[in-house]
């Protein structure tokens, strides 16, 4: 009888643990089942949701919007660092600007176009090869040029500028930024963006725009350099 007064006490010992886990069990699904609609689908899609905090909705429109027009544009991240590099290191030669352009063929190659543009500066002209390959580009920012040279009737003094009726794209503002930033918006913008881009550094202000282009981590004080290109007037009206 003890015997089986003790198997008893056993028994229900054991069933009352299996009622136990399977109670916790049961109350462990339920809480999850209540919180998963709170959750973001998967661990992506909460750190995509993180990386975009500090952004409006239409500076990431933006930022879709710029990497199709770099994407267009053919150029890739070291590429648009040296381009970045030379326009915060040098200007265009406006003197005798006219006249270079004007010697131009009626359909100007990239190197014919780069070298108008920085006459006798072989760096800054290899620099900005990959930015003009692209045709529609290379005559947007020819027109661009035509505008610094003061030429008042270009249709007259270059034969190519019949090429330039292009509606500007996004590609063609980043070129315009790249190539000069004194006709790329409005002076307290772009001084801001040539500050900011100039402490940080050609390479690095690259960089941080390609990390923000692919939606990924970008530091809040890093923004600044985001927010001030995405603002320029050119890039602003262009790549929206």
């Amino acid at each position: 009888m003890k015997l089986s007064a003790t198997r008893s006490g056993m028994f229900t010992r054991g069933a009352m643990l299996v009622a136990s886990v399977t109670a916790g069990a049961v109350l462990a699904t339920a809480t999850g089942a209540q919180a998963a609609p709170h959750q973001p689908a998967d661990r992506a899609a909460a750190v995509q949701l993180a990386d975009q905090d500090g952004f409006t909705a239409t500076e990431l429109e933006q930022g879709k919007t710029l990497a199709d027009g770099i994407a267009e544009l053919g150029i890739d991240e070291d590429q648009f660092a040296r381009a970045l590099d030379i326009a915060l290191t040098r200007t265009i030669d406006t003197h005798g600007l006219r006249e270079r352009l004007a010697a131009l063929p009626a359909s100007p190659t990239a190197q014919q176009t780069a070298e108008a543009a920085y006459p006798g500066d072989a760096e800054a002209q290899a620099a900005m090869l990959p930015v003009l390959a692209n045709e529609k580009v290379r005559y947007t920012t020819l027109q661009n040029l035509g505008a610094q040279s003061g030429e008042q009737a270009p249709a007259v003094a270059f034969g190519w500028w019949d090429k330039t009726k292009f509606i500007v794209g996004c590609a063609a503002a980043v070129a315009g930024v790249l190539i000069s930033f004194v006709p790329a918006g409005s002076g307290v913008r772009v001084a801001r963006a040539v500050k900011l881009f100039k402490s940080y550094g050609a390479k690095k202000t690259a960089e941080i725009l390609w990390r923000f282009m692919k939606g990924k981590h970008v530091g809040s004080k890093e923004r600044e350099a985001v927010k001030a290109f995405i603002g320029i007037s050119a890039i602003q009206k262009a790549c929206t």
